[in-house]
């Protein structure tokens, strides 16, 4: 049975005259992953003990970003360390400790890599954390990226995917929360109401560490459209979204250009295209067209269009 160590969840040290909980050896180990006809990747592995009961493990792959995460539940129990990835049901890092070594098997969708990590020293500071919450006008769970340093306040983004974008979402959290954005992952759905929109802002307007001036949105697919006519409406929330990212968002109808049009007249604009089919070139180069100066778009894969996004972001 493993004992869970979540970072979110007290345990205690001890209790009573019973013997202390379980603990995994807190430091950076480094090491590889290898899976069958993949190249090898060197990986960093995190293991923290921030405060009493309270443990948090991170994953960093820099050839593979897109493997990268922080756990939202840490296990620990016989020598062994189970880690759940937020936002990917199923998808683990499962280690056994030996000496100084941890060896197991990082589990994505159907690939499945050979780890093997040996202790360097004490862990690296944490560059973010993780955690689960409601968000009024959503159902479902959502997942908080927020900096592991809230004294300077940044941006943050609240995150609203479709089913299609649901499996790149958390992967696109980790990489702008390392660049230190408070990212608040909604859940994926087909809609997107005033009503949720106005929750998801106000949430991270309360949250510590975030820029009360600096808080925009990042909807995909239909959700995007959804977006610019809400922001567009007089009813829109107040106040608005600092800047607005739009991903994987269709061809503008001719009803919708105008939306576009005026949002990006009113509010900085980015749509953000990882695809590479026809239809996507087709659909980028009408956003680009509808938005006009000084909206911009960006077409890419990564890690370079996650940098690019960060670029702008940082623009003023």
């Amino acid at each position: 049975m493993l004992v869970g160590l979540a970072a979110c969840q007290a345990q205690p040290e001890s209790a009573g005259s019973q013997a202390p909980a379980a603990r995994p050896p807190v430091g950076h180990f480094s090491g590889t992953l290898t899976a069958h006809g993949r190249p090898e990747l060197r990986a960093a592995f995190e293991v923290r003990h921030p405060r009493p009961g309270h443990y948090d493990a991170e994953l960093l792959v820099e050839a593979a970003p897109s493997l990268s995460f922080v756990a939202d539940t840490v296990a620990f129990a016989g020598g062994r360390l189970l880690l759940k990835r937020p936002g990917y049901a199923g998808q683990t890092l499962a280690l056994t400790q030996q000496g100084d070594f941890w060896r197991g098997t990082l589990a994505i969708d159907s690939v499945s890599y050979s780890t093997l990590l040996v202790r360097r020293g004490p862990p690296e500071p944490a560059v973010y954390r993780v955690r689960h919450d409601e968000v009024p006008g959503s159902v479902g769970d959502a997942l908080l990226f927020s900096p592991a340093d809230e004294s300077l306040p940044g941006a943050a983004l609240a995150v609203f995917p479709t089913a299609a974008t649901a499996g790149t979402s958390p992967a696109w959290a980790d990489a702008l929360a390392r660049q230190g954005y408070t990212i608040l992952l909604l859940p994926a759905a087909d809609t997107l109401t005033p009503a949720a929109l106005t929750a998801a802002l106000a949430y991270l307007r309360r949250t510590p560490g975030v820029d009360t001036a600096q808080v925009g949105t990042w909807a995909a697919g239909h959700r995007a459209e959804l977006l610019a006519t809400l922001l567009t409406q007089p009813e829109a929330p107040r106040p608005a979204p600092a800047f607005v990212l739009a991903q994987e968002a269709p061809a503008p109808s001719a009803a919708l250009r105008g939306a576009w049009r005026t949002l990006a007249q009113r509010q900085r604009v980015l749509g953000v295209y990882d695809a590479s089919d026809a239809t996507t070139i087709k659909s980028a180069a009408a956003l680009r067209g509808a938005l006009g100066r000084p909206g911009r778009v960006l077409r890419g894969q990564e890690p370079g269009l996650s940098v690019g996004v960060a670029t702008w972001l940082r623009e003023k």
